[in-house]
């Protein structure tokens, strides 16, 4: 049996590809507008930015999409890893894509004669665009890992003002997709400042919603026939989130779990305790890699901000029912605990390492609650920031770091910062402050996050 379920390289076939039916939407309109706009799409790592651009440019999909070939070339472009890549093997690249795909025969020899030449400029450039547009031709960039150029030192300003020029005034629309937006990942302030990245409009990629995922994972247990239930598949939501890498990993491994061995006539069925216990340990070994980079993206003011959506969504379990309104991990009950959270919990939405979560009790109250992208991270931060056994910090240790400007002194608190790794300690201590007395000043917290583990 083959497993349906695929991780690790973006999704080329087309009849494979789920949601961002908005985000390709919004893509494809400003393709088609009179002025064949640009597009920035942003998202974090592994959340499915290749995946979008070449479902986009699939021959298959874009006539449907109104990308009609007779008008529009679509050229995909990898540059990840491309650290010493120069403005000339840039556009040598482009051209050399662009000569592929054209059907032309006057365009193919123009794009040659480029090609042939030992450097070219601007102006050569635009006698190409203004060639193109003549064969009511248009061009469309598709420049993955773009963040590998507008942090390389070899492109400047001159660079960036030349290709807006073509993008805005010569029919060269972009479709670019980064980690982060585009201004901030320039190499210089001067580059920020540049005109060249307003011409863009922001698609953010998100992590899909529940109901999302749980199609795509029904569909693809359908290709197999295995008759795993509504639960099993609403486990393999609530151990990847919304992640679309991760789903597709849990599902892999769900499927290898409970698959009949080779030569088996039993077609298997629904995933009993042993296999999804085998299935939880198998998944978490390869996303936590993944984790862990995403965490170490993570400044320590959005760690902080974590960790409180995080204690606050498991503190009801230690307080009890009276205190559930005090301990909903809303805006309001996470900027008490911590300010800076009214900055960091959007960026945390963008990145998908925060989700709305209208399944929290309470949630109707009309304020939004939050949690954690899913119940794997959960996990994973969990383990990343408790002592392992054994290894604990002693108290003189805590009071010579508090006495060092660690941080002030809290007396419930301090108790409690030998469970933890120390690195972690200015993390920790800031929630533990905050939440309630009940749960600092026992072991309930770090029994809480064993309990996730």
């Amino acid at each position: 049996m083959e497993n349906p379920f695929t991780f690790g390289n973006p999704v080329r076939d087309p009849e494979r590809f789920f949601g961002r039916k908005e985000e390709v939407r919004q893509v494809v309109n400003r393709l088609l507008s009179s002025a064949h706009e640009s597009t920035s799409i942003v998202g974090e790592r592994r959340i499915g930015k290749t995946s979008l651009l070449k479902y986009i440019a699939h021959p298959q999909v874009a006539p449907g999409l109104g990308l009609d070939p007779a008008h529009y070339c679509l050229i995909y472009i990898d540059f990840q890893g491309l650290t010493d890549i120069t403005p000339q093997r840039f556009w040598q690249r482009v051209l050399a894509k662009m000569k592929r795909s054209v059907c032309s025969a006057a365009l193919v020899a123009e794009i040659d004669r480029l090609l042939q030449m030992e450097s070219f400029d601007l102006f050569d450039l635009e006698d190409l665009c203004e060639a193109i547009a003549a064969e009511n031709l248009t061009v469309v960039l598709l420049l993955d890992e773009f963040e590998y150029v507008t942090q390389n030192q070899n492109f400047g300003p001159d660079f960036f003002g030349g290709l807006r020029a073509l993008a805005i005034h010569h029919n060269l629309p972009l479709v670019t997709a980064t980690r982060r937006e585009l201004v901030d990942l320039c190499h210089s302030e001067e580059l920020k400042g540049s005109p060249f990245f307003n011409i863009f409009a922001n698609v953010v990629l998100r992590p899909f919603p529940r109901q999302e995922v749980l199609a795509m994972v029904a569909a693809y247990l359908g290709e197999v026939g295995l008759p795993f239930t509504p639960q099993d598949q609403e486990h393999i939501y609530r151990l990847a989130g919304g992640y679309p890498f991760f789903v597709q990993m849990a599902g892999y491994y769900l499927v290898e779990a409970q698959a009949p061995p080779s030569g088996s006539p039993d077609v298997g069925g629904r995933a009993g305790e042993a296999a999804l216990s085998k299935m939880a340990d198998a998944y978490q070994e390869q996303a936590d890699p993944h984790y862990s980079y995403m965490w170490s993206h993570c400044s320590e003011s959005e760690k902080i901000t974590l960790l409180a959506a995080l204690s606050l969504g498991r503190q009801k379990a230690a307080t009890g029912k009276n205190q559930l309104k005090k301990t909903l991990p809303t805006l309001e009950n996470l900027v008490k605990i911590y300010p800076h959270a009214q900055i960091d919990v959007p960026e945390l939405l963008k990145r998908g390492l925060l989700s709305e979560d209208p399944h929290q009790p309470g949630a109707g109250s009309g304020k939004q609650t939050f949690r954690l992208l899913s119940e794997g991270l959960e996990r994973w931060i969990a383990i990343e920031i408790t002592a392992a056994e054994g290894s604990a910090e002693s108290p003189e240790s805590v009071e010579a770091w508090l006495q060092s400007g660690g941080k002030e002194v809290v007396e419930p608190v301090k108790g409690a910062l030998p469970r933890f790794k120390k690195k972690y300690w200015p993390v920790v201590s800031t929630v533990l402050q905050e939440v309630s007395i009940e749960l600092a000043s026992s072991a309930a917290f770090e029994l809480m996050l064993r309990a996730i583990v």
